[in-house]
């Protein structure tokens, strides 16, 4: 996965401390603690650039959404449902959980910023579970209402959750920084997760919502985009005008973004997350293939925890299958050869840790760099026997054959199990924490809430039934 070294068919490779020392044949060295990696396959951590990690108790809530009905069930009603220890217990679990399949770092957009407390255990779970990453505090505001509570203006309720950055967002923002992410040498850094600019009241409340987050000197700021083509705003265009488009964005999503857009998104050497399940199921391509014959560098995420998986093998299937089909169908008269494994692995890993800024740290097998890595067996049913390792890990490759996953030098995954988690006393936990956010779900009336957020969206609404 580092061109320059080139890939090896047998290689060892030393890890001193945090960091990858040397790659080679033969290595020779005293008093050091040797792995038998013999039948594995040995590359990079993953690196998923957007997910919405609290959402880990919610997992196949429904799997049939529109992404009305996401704004609505999710946005404005599970939401507020959530105590503070179950934000804690679903950033903790949501981490680990990405652990566990091999990605090592992680992006959390975090939009359920509801209290200070809240906000603290948000950000201690996912310190917690030992990932890397950036927590991206959201600056969306939830609906302040809770269960059970008679919610006095439905329309109020559209215009506080869409309305502009407020001053308590401003404070807690600054003191979360402060009090979890002062360190410049700690694995998960600080970010803002931007407000949803393209829905907000005007251009200039969006501009002002980015300056404020850069005066914070955040690693990256992550900002969804043109998920549909009706948006009240078109931020990328508007940024892009008055030159605002830095690396330090992340964009989100951007099925619906024009070319010239894309263009402007990449000659400012930022780039664009895509979630390809989520947005397959929204009825749009991923902007993967546009970016790259732009000569950007597109992503994974993995989005949404309610309604699919959170693993990278399933996001770079689908990313594999849905671009070989985007080229045939632009080429439906030709015979054009396929795209690779591993254009869609470098995807998953090194450009990813682009994306984040981290590629100095992360991303590649490389000497010098920080020893993130997966160690995926290959000798089981499914992979034996193994023709090419790309193949195998992209197209054939599961959590299940994650045998070991290491951060820094140190195994947060071995042989199969991960460390230092008792996971029948979390399951327990995560259990009872599922049911008290549903039993609370239960006391919010749906039908008024859906109504607003349809007419906001301003699109033809067809439910199927098939």
């Amino acid at each position: 996965m580092d061109d320059s070294i080139g890939d090896f068919q047998c290689a060892d490779l030393l890890i001193k401390n945090s960091k990858i020392e040397s790659i080679g044949k033969s290595i020779q060295i005293d008093n050091a603690q040797v792995i038998n990696a013999k039948e594995f396959v040995i590359i990079p951590g993953f690196v998923d650039t957007h997910r919405h990690t609290w959402q880990t108790q919610l997992h196949g809530i429904r799997t049939d959404w529109n992404h009305l009905d996401y704004m609505t069930y999710i946005r404005s009603m599970y939401c507020v449902c959530y105590e503070p220890e179950d934000a804690g217990l679903g950033n903790y679990v949501g981490a680990i959980e990405a652990l566990n399949s091999g990605i090592t770092t992680l992006a959390d957009h975090s939009h359920l910023q509801i209290t200070e407390e809240h906000s603290d255990a948000l950000a201690s779970g996912i310190i917690k579970s030992g990932i890397r990453g950036i927590f991206l505090y959201g600056t969306y505001r939830n609906p302040s209402y809770k269960p059970g509570e008679k919610i006095l203006s439905f329309k109020n309720l559209i215009n506080e959750v869409t309305g502009p950055l407020n001053q308590w967002h401003r404070q807690n923002a600054f003191r979360i920084k402060e009090k979890y992410f002062s360190s410049t040498d700690s694995l998960i850094e600080f970010g803002i997760a931007c407000s949803e600019l393209s829905r907000g009241k005007s251009i200039e409340l969006a501009i002002e919502e980015i300056e404020w987050a850069r005066s914070l000197n955040p690693k990256r700021m992550s900002l969804h985009v043109a998920t549909n083509r009706n948006e009240p705003i078109n931020i990328v265009k508007e940024l892009s005008i008055r030159n605002l488009i830095k690396d330090d964005i992340l964009f989100v999503h951007g099925n619906h973004l024009s070319n010239s857009e894309l263009e402007s998104i990449v000659n400012s050497g930022s780039t664009i997350s895509s979630n390809i399940e989520p947005e397959m199921s929204y009825g749009a391509f991923p902007v993967v293939n546009r970016l790259s014959q732009m000569g950007g560098c597109p992503c994974l995420g993995i989005d949404v925890l309610i309604d699919f998986s959170s693993d990278m093998f399933g996001q770079m299937r689908a990313l594999l299958n849905v671009w070989r089909l985007e080229i045939a169908l632009s080429n439906f008269d030709k015979m054009v050869r396929k795209i690779h494994q591993k254009k869609v692995l470098e995807i998953a890993t090194i450009n990813g840790a682009k994306a984040l800024g981290l590629d100095h740290k992360i991303g590649s097998l490389t000497p010098g760099k920080e020893a993130d890595l997966v160690l995926i067996k290959t000798e089981g049913l499914g992979l034996t026997p193994m023709n090419n390792p790309y193949n195998a890990v992209v197209t054939y490759g599961h959590p299940s054959n994650v045998d070991s996953v290491m951060v820094a030098g140190k195994f947060a995954k071995r042989n199969g199990n991960l460390l230092n988690v008792h996971w029948p006393s979390i399951k327990n936990q995560l259990n009872l924490s599922r049911d008290n956010i549903i039993k609370k779900y239960h006391l919010i009336p749906e039908t008024s809430i859906r109504k607003l957020w349809k007419d906001s969206f301003n699109v033809k609404i067809v439910d199927l039934n098939l």
